[in-house]
């Protein structure tokens, strides 16, 4: 295995310095028969259809210093997967929590792997040996094996690779980008800026981040008043008349939609849709075809009826609806087009059943309301040991 980043003895440096990122990792230190929970997963489509797959694991839940991100890639669409090619763990050393990871193909192919990075301190409370194995809440922060996490500010990270259809990934040194957390794929906009919808557990406006150079620099701001949430999780599509529609969770059990008509410059404040939601994760973009996917929680209160839905009117209404899942406990989807086929995953049961979820079905699919057939490309089970 090799390391690209290399350790540092300075603390509170989630935005300095990134956790190590391995590459080819020893799969045993890793394994589904380790994992006590894993779930929030991506996937990425290269431009020879190679499948990444990405999501968040380690510790008994989350958040926890033995959570870690790992990436999967699979070249038979779907059918066997190669070993973890990326892990990147938290690191204790550091005080440094590695978390959620989002995948991302941009339009020349490269592939981005994003990552949040936040500072954690030695808890001077709810440390004793009774206390390990619970997550205990205080205000605003969480206390879990020794560890308390309390850092609302997030650092995004980056690495790159050229050529993510090659035999041999070669991958950046790891790059910090901004503040805030992304848990979505970027925009691109018609005018060629790159839109990142890094929110902002820390201000009461949706924030966000452009970029007019590819992401090489970026300009940092402040959005339209939220409609109460602590996880906002953004995502932006753009419409045919050029206004930009940002969609946020809420916990009112409806999803919020904010409008730029500017080009991204600003947005207005944020106000209910039509579209239930259990104040969960969703996923929207705009398809090849020029219709607008979403992927939503079809309920107000439950994680539950994972289904997919279609519009062809820029989402002023979802024309079709298809219920991929009807079970609870599924969230958190992602999504990606490859000639015509979605694919999409998502987690189920992070605690419990802790599966990921591959499916894969056409815009016809949703249309005729066909059955959408669901693979499990990893069941963990066991205790962590890392």
């Amino acid at each position: 295995m090799t390391y690209i980043s290399e350790r540092s003895v300075f603390m509170d440096n989630a935005n300095k310095v990134s956790c190590p990122v391995i590459v080819d990792p020893n799969p045993e230190d890793y394994d589904e028969k380790r994992r006590e929970y894993q779930g929030c997963p991506s996937i990425a489509m290269t431009k020879n259809g190679r499948i990444f797959v990405a999501w968040y694991a380690g510790g008994f839940n989350e958040p926890h210093m033995d959570n870690y991100n790992l990436v999967h890639f699979s070249d038979d669409n779907g059918k066997t997967w190669s070993q973890m090619c990326v892990v990147i763990p938290s690191s204790k050393e550091l005080q440094i929590h590695a978390l959620d990871i989002q995948l991302w193909v941009d339009p020349e192919g490269v592939l981005h792997i994003f990552w949040v990075q936040n500072n954690v301190d030695k808890a001077e409370i709810h440390n004793s040996p009774e206390d390990f194995g619970k997550k205990i809440w205080e205000g605003d922060t969480v206390y879990v094996d020794g560890y308390s996490f309390g850092d609302y500010t997030h650092a995004e990270w980056e690495i790159t690779c050229e050529n993510p259809d090659a035999d041999k990934l070669v991958f950046s040194n790891p790059r910090y980008l901004f503040d805030g957390f992304l848990r979505c794929k970027p925009t691109v906009l018609k005018n060629g800026a790159y839109l990142y919808c890094n929110y902002a557990q820390i201000y009461d406006r949706y924030a966000y981040s452009l970029s007019y150079d590819k992401g090489q620099t970026f300009e940092k701001h402040l959005g339209g008043k939220k409609i109460g949430n602590t996880y906002d999780e953004t995502m932006a599509y753009q419409r045919k008349d050029e206004t930009i529609v940002m969609l946020a969770r809420t916990e009112k059990g409806y999803i919020a939609e904010s409008v730029s008509k500017d080009g991204g410059k600003s947005f207005g404040d944020g106000k209910a849709t039509d579209i239930p939601n259990p104040n969960s994760r969703f996923y929207v973009a705009k398809l090849p075809s020029g219709r607008v996917l979403l992927i939503n929680n079809d309920h107000n209160l439950q994680r539950e009826v994972m289904t997919a839905y279609l519009s062809e009117d820029d989402g002023v209404t979802w024309k079709y609806k298809n219920c991929i899942n009807f079970g609870d406990h599924t969230t958190y989807p992602d999504a990606d087009a490859y000639n015509d086929t979605v694919y999409l995953v998502y987690d189920h049961d992070r605690t419990g059943a802790k599966e990921i979820i591959l499916c894969k079905f056409t815009e016809e699919d949703i249309i005729n309301g066909n059955p959408i057939k669901e693979q499990i490309i990893s069941k963990a089970y066991g205790k962590t040991e890392c």
